[in-house]
């Protein structure tokens, strides 16, 4: 019997892609981005899941690229960060595309090639201040000079948003007209630099970015980039739940310490029940004392800190609880719902963060729908 695990939607996931492709105009091509293991979704099922419904896939190191290679898909991969160059000649051998910021590495890459050419996309900064050319004339020199290389093939160039998930646009707008500008006065000296891709999840929302190409991230997991986003644009359905079981229930008297610390103390003769899952499974230690859980379709309170392993819940007031029972920290349970934001405003992070840290090989991942 599994302790705990994750639980993965299937048919939510489809759902919510194919409400974004409806967003965008036609001919607008789809990057899914299954970095961190598809933000704790599984890249490998994700990846084949919509591999015929995508044009490429967004990852963050030649790692997690060649794990989905490996694995049989053939879409097009777009590493979105740095890669060292040690690594060009096996991405050009998996046909994977780096994402190139520098003239030394676009060199490399051009040598790695032989005698093919080396796809790859141009990363540009409109005001993330991470990677990127800058888009001024340096920059343009650069992409230039790159453009010129007899063994790249540019297939795209792309920025990131900084900001586009606020309700004030003006940052967002401001990185909207760096990228057209600058990308406008490449295609005018007839540098071909590709597809042009600027959109993450929030700008698919809220902005008129679609360009060539969107990159589809947290959205396609059915969680919102943030609270203040339109969400009436697209409804989306929540595609993860992570479950565990009650290891043993006990009652306590009044005055009973509980956990490491003991931070909380119990004030009444109180049902514990401890849980098999805890920091190391992914549950934020900072839920410690706060939030909860739900087993037979109510709430428990999280009480005492979170262990490693374990986790402690008041059960008092939840009848007929036992060994085994089921115990939903995100999902839903009944008429009953715990939503990624709400464990991560307990635990004072974001969605992203919480479902990244639902990792291999501790969390099984069940596949249903």
């Amino acid at each position: 019997m599994t302790r705990t695990w994750v639980e993965i939607d299937r048919g939510a996931l489809l759902q919510n892609h194919g409400r974004v492709r409806e967003m965008l105009p036609p001919g607008c091509g789809i990057m899914a981005v299954v970095k961190a293991d598809a933000y704790g979704h599984g890249a490998v099922e994700v990846a084949g899941l919509l591999s015929d419904r995508v044009e490429c896939f967004g990852v963050a190191s030649a790692y997690e690229a060649f794990e989905l290679r490996k694995n049989g898909i053939e879409n097009d991969i777009l590493i979105l960060g740095g890669t060292s160059k040690e690594l060009f000649p096996e991405l050009v051998a998996c046909g994977i595309m780096p994402s190139v910021f520098d003239e030394g590495a676009a060199e490399a890459l051009s040598a790695a090639a032989g005698d093919g050419a080396a796809p790859c996309f141009i990363a540009v900064d409109t005001g993330m201040s991470r990677i990127g050319f800058p888009d001024d004339t340096n920059g343009f020199e650069s992409i230039r000079k790159i453009a010129s290389l007899g063994n790249i093939a540019i297939k795209g160039i792309f920025s990131h948003f900084a900001r586009a998930d606020e309700a004030d646009k003006t940052s967002a707008q401001a990185q909207l007209t760096r990228f057209r500008r600058f990308t406008s006065r490449l295609d005018a000296a007839g540098i071909s630099v590709g597809l042009k891709c600027l959109s993450n999840s929030a700008g698919i929302m809220e902005l008129d970015a679609a360009f060539d190409m969107v990159r589809e991230g947290i959205i396609l997991y059915g969680i919102y980039p943030s609270d203040e986003v339109d969400r009436t644009k697209i409804p989306l359905r929540p595609v993860l739940s992570l479950k565990t079981r009650v290891e043993l229930v006990k009652t306590v008297p009044p005055g009973t310490g509980v956990s490491y610390g003991h931070i909380s103390v119990t004030e009444r003769t109180t049902k514990i029940a401890t849980l098999c899952a805890g920091y190391a499974d992914g549950v934020p230690r900072l839920l410690s004392n706060c939030g909860s859980v739900l087993i037979r379709g109510k709430r428990a309170p999280i009480i005492g800190r979170v262990c490693m392993d374990q986790m402690m819940v008041d059960v008092t007031d939840i009848p007929g609880v036992s060994e085994d029972d089921i115990a939903t920290i995100i999902g839903r349970d009944g008429d009953a719902y715990i939503s990624v934001d709400e464990v991560a405003a307990e635990a004072e992070t974001i969605p992203y963060e919480v479902l990244c840290s639902l990792s291999r090989p501790r969390l099984p991942r069940v596949y249903i729908g």
